[in-house]
């Protein structure tokens, strides 16, 4: 059941492809007028506004360029996030995607800069995840060398899992034994799949191998509109793993995981020529996009949610719609791609397409950061000790341990840098004074919270660190890194 909430918007982008071979010479015409400036798609009079559109000019560069930089600065801090590509078969979501093996793929030494046009989102996705996280990395061990107080990348994991849902059953992609794996539910409500192998992947082209593994697995046909038509939804999950330290020494694990969806094209039997075990196939397949439907249409229903009535999402009525209960209504960012055609011998389907799309328009996640709940609020409350002894040492003993310069600069430089909250200057940390006031502010602490204080430093001690204080320490930041925004 969902209540009305002001979650994040499921966004929702129409890919136009450019007229096949195949349709220009039946004859068809291009009837799909796409505006990229004004975000509509007009056909057969209908006008339709999306929250992107692309040309059939538009490159898979351009395409990833565009919708990448929210759904990429999501996962990498902490939040799940969905590319799902829906369309009639033909219309070129493989290719969009990029969820099928090229030749390209196979060979070694692939990097973001020498893929071809060809190449789909999730290579693309999968070089600037790791590339970014080794940046991270990098950043994190400059910042423990310069002491700059940050939150700092100190590990991070990455796996890989591919399945495909053909008609109700679940298979490992990448083990490829074609066992049916069961759904389950885990104490949190969260849907997994039992059995599904999980493979640690290192680089951008280690996850190409578990992508083109799967892709061989695959369980495609030849039909009358695509000689290669896939014949079940795929959904290729990368997970991540990653533990930062703040400034106060509190360790942050997050999860997160980004999942792409390849759905099976929608079919009509007497187009696409399908007969015995092909037909059957197609039927399935429309049988698990008609229920995805209807939880679009539950999930878009705002009128019932405007009144503040509960709405009944049929997520258990497929494998399809419960895998995919995150990101659709759940807890994700997500990306919806609409593939169409813009040949007049398609418009039914096209038209079919873009109403899907744009009730999915209306559908609102509710994106959270996946960490210890526990161990953020311990950060957090260290950081706000922290702010409340620095605020409480310039109220005691003053701003500034140091006579002020006679250079106006530096006065308003020194005058900015004490006024601000949580700040306090080195120097005055450093006084025996004040360490002997925060020695007793600790001891009292420790009395009042039944706590040892064998730990708390002794005067002898603090009076050597006032008199050989390191060699290089900055203004002291006492202040944590609060929990971040859901990104927008």
């Amino acid at each position: 059941m969902i209540s009305p909430n002001d979650g994040a918007q499921v966004r929702v982008g129409v890919r136009i492809r450019p007229l096949t071979p195949k349709e220009s010479s039946e004859g068809g015409k291009a009837v799909v007028d796409g505006n990229a400036f004004d975000r509509t798609v007009t056909i057969s009079n209908r006008k339709f506004t999306y929250d992107q559109i692309f040309h059939p000019n538009v490159t898979n560069p351009d395409l990833y360029r565009s919708v990448s930089p929210p759904l990429l600065n999501a996962f990498l801090n902490g939040y799940n996030a969905t590319v799902l590509a829906y369309g009639q078969t033909s219309s070129g979501k493989t290719f969009t995607m990029g969820s099928e093996a090229h030749e390209e793929n196979l060979s070694d030494g692939l990097q973001m800069n020498n893929l071809s046009d060809n190449v789909g989102l999730i290579p693309r996705f999968m070089f600037d995840i790791f590339s970014a996280l080794e940046e991270r990395k990098a950043e994190s061990e400059d910042m423990i060398l310069s002491v700059k107080a940050t939150d700092s990348l100190i590990d991070f994991s990455v796996t890989a899992s591919f399945l495909e849902v053909y008609g109700e059953d679940i298979y490992d992609l990448v083990d490829g034994s074609r066992q049916s794996l069961k759904l389950r539910e885990d104490s949190n409500g969260e849907v997994f799949v039992m059995g599904l192998s999980k493979t640690p992947i290192l680089t951008g082209n280690e996850a190409m191998d578990v992508l083109n593994t799967g892709t061989m697995n695959r369980t495609t046909a030849s039909t009358l509109m695509n000689r290669t038509s896939s014949r079940s939804h795929a959904v290729f999950t990368v997970y991540l793993q990653q533990t930062t330290r703040g400034c106060e020494g509190v360790d942050i694990t997050a999860k997160s995981r980004f999942t792409f969806v390849d759905l099976a094209g929608s079919e009509r039997i007497k187009k696409t020529g399908a007969e015995g075990e092909r037909a059957k196939e197609g039927i399935k397949i429309n049988e698990g996009l008609l229920a995805l439907g209807n939880v679009i249409n539950a999930l878009a229903d705002d009128d019932r949610l405007a009144r503040g009535e509960k709405v009944h999402v049929p997520y258990r009525q497929s494998k399809l719609t419960r895998l995919l209960q995150d990101a659709l209504g759940g807890n994700s960012q997500t990306l919806f791609l609409a593939c169409v055609s813009p040949s007049d011998t398609n418009a039914s389907e096209t038209l079919s397409t873009l109403q899907y799309a744009n009730r999915a328009r209306n559908i609102r996640n509710a994106p959270t950061r996946n960490v210890d709940t526990t161990a953020l609020e311990l950060q957090r409350l260290r950081a706000l000790a922290n702010v409340l002894k620095c605020e409480l040492i310039k109220h005691r003993f003053g701003g500034h341990s140091l006579p002020l310069s006679t250079d106006p600069e530096l006065e308003r430089n020194e005058d900015s840098s004490s006024d601000e909250i949580g700040f306090v200057d080195d120097s005055l940390l450093l006084r025996e004074d004040v360490a002997s006031y925060m020695h007793l502010i600790d001891e009292k602490v420790a009395v009042v919270g039944g706590i040892s204080t064998a730990s708390i430093p002794s005067q002898d001690k603090i009076r050597k660190l006032s008199q050989d204080p390191p060699q290089s320490m900055p203004s002291t930041p006492l202040r944590g890194d609060l929990e971040r925004e859901p990104p927008h």
